[in-house]
């Protein structure tokens, strides 16, 4: 996990909308990434495709008609990529069912072994595919939206370099700046931002996610990828906190956890509460002792069941076995 200052940095960074770097001996400035950008780079990967094309490179779709003919890569194995990316979903949809957090760990387990497998798939796929009209495009796109993040100035508006300096460089000279890059948002994923909104910093910010003009001063039209990710966790996460009274002291920093246990629905934890507070020893079967603490209710006492006495006896107790339990002589 980062330490408080990285995301305190990284929280600077997503609220002006950009970070620093240095690229050879020189302070450059990143944008971040926003809506807007994003339209515009969907019509430059389309163009770059069109590019490709024209000058006869193949598709994905000429590509895979091409391996199928040769038997390398079958209906079989594209149907596999389907059954498994179907599995994934039910799986999913089925945790949305579960309450105990052993059974939802549990589950995560099996969805992530199955992630790990359609990603094997997919890559063995495109192994075979090979260098196609689509990974042209995404490929020249990706390095063009890196490229063109760089700028001079703090209030990025001067491009580090012109087109004829950007048509010049090289490819080792492109990937250095992507690496600068990569480093340089190290610490705006998904997870790290969830993590940065459970810092005891950010505490204060809570109140505010509301409005983005009073978060930000911009309005929600306007905002970055990564001020939009911050602004909407930070009202999932003070929803849940409001919502729930009794969130277990080991999950308040776990962003994963935390999600997890403000999906269980009021319904399913008043239930729950209703029939384990009564104290009439009723159990949830394979429930932890975390499990327990999750979802705010107190453990049962552990003693003597009477069914399992009454099972090791043929189905019955007589009054002798009942005084013998209770500690009768």
């Amino acid at each position: 996990m980062a330490s408080t200052a990285n995301y305190r940095r990284a929280f600077r960074d997503i609220v002006r909308g950009f970070s620093t770097s240095e690229l050879n001996g020189e302070l450059v400035y990143i944008k971040h990434l926003s809506p807007h950008d994003q339209v515009e780079l969907e019509d430059l990967t389309e163009f770059y495709k069109n590019e490709a094309e024209s000058r006869g490179l193949p598709t994905n779709e000429d590509m895979l008609e091409l391996l199928r003919e040769q038997g390398d890569w079958t209906e079989a194995d594209e149907n596999e990529i389907k059954k498994i990316e179907s599995f994934i979903e039910t799986l999913q949809a089925a945790k949305s069912k579960l309450i105990l957090k052993s059974a939802m760990d549990n589950q995560d387990r099996i969805i992530n072994k199955e992630r790990e497998r359609l990603a094997l798939k997919k890559r063995e796929r495109a192994d075979l595919i090979g260098r196609t009209c689509e990974v042209y495009a995404d490929d020249r796109t990706h390095d063009f939206y890196i490229l063109k993040s760089f700028f001079k100035d703090v209030g990025v508006s001067n491009p580090l370099w012109s087109n004829d300096e950007y048509d010049e460089l090289t490819r080792d000279e492109i990937a250095k700046v992507v690496y600068v890059y990569n480093n340089s948002f190290e610490f705006f994923s998904e997870e790290s931002i969830q993590h940065l909104v459970l810092t005891d910093f950010y505490q204060p910010y809570l109140g505010f996610a509301d409005d983005s003009m009073q978060f930000y001063g911009l309005p929600f039209c306007q905002l970055t990828y990564n001020q939009i990710r911050m602004i909407v966790y930070t009202r999932i996460f003070k929803s849940i906190y409001e919502n729930n009274q009794n969130i277990p002291d080991k999950i308040k920093n776990d962003p994963k956890a935390l999600l997890d246990y403000g999906s269980i629905s009021d319904e399913e934890k008043e239930k729950m509460k209703e029939k384990f507070n009564e104290g009439d020893g009723s159990t949830l079967v394979g429930a932890s002792d975390e499990d327990y603490e999750y979802l705010g209710l107190r453990k049962p006492d552990s003693g003597i069941s009477l069914h399992e006495e009454a099972k090791k006896k043929g189905g019955s107790l007589s009054m002798q076995d009942l005084m013998k339990l209770s500690g009768t002589k």
